[in-house]
């Protein structure tokens, strides 16, 4: 017999809120790490342009996307004012070096593909595991 499995990002998080174990937590970092770029939503006008963190329990918490689609889709459920949000894709270098700018604010946890198949992580392992991102 043959088992097929499903090789995608969103089964990965799947896998991991069913096992829990440190195996599937990596394979969903080895997706992340696959991808050629990161999305970020940008909230605001002119100069006054800001990362999009949402506050779950008092806590900031990073927004992350894998694609273009899944961070407007949040956003766009999520923020009222279309008009002054912009989805932003970095590569994966640029993206540590936003992501670390955004720890520098103080912003604690971090989300993946906000939505049904949402990813978190503390900011020390998101820091550990995206300095490890260069191509």
């Amino acid at each position: 017999m043959v088992r097929i499995e499903k090789q995608t990002y969103d089964y990965a998080v799947e896998q991991l809120h069913q096992s829990r174990t440190s195996q599937a937590r990596k394979r969903v970092w080895d997706f992340i790490n696959a991808e050629p770029s990161l999305f970020f939503v940008q909230c605001g006008s002119g100069s006054s342009v800001v990362p999009w963190i949402m506050f779950e329990e008092d806590n900031p918490l990073a927004m992350v996307f894998t694609s273009w689609e899944r961070a407007q889709q949040a956003a766009s459920s999520c923020i009222e004012q279309q008009h002054e949000i912009r989805v932003v894709g970095l590569p994966t270098d640029a993206a540590s070096m936003y992501i670390n700018a955004i720890a520098a604010q103080g912003v604690s946890h971090v989300c993946f593909n906000h939505g049904p198949q949402r990813f978190d992580a503390e900011m020390d392992e998101v820091l550990l595991v995206v300095g490890s991102m260069s191509r």
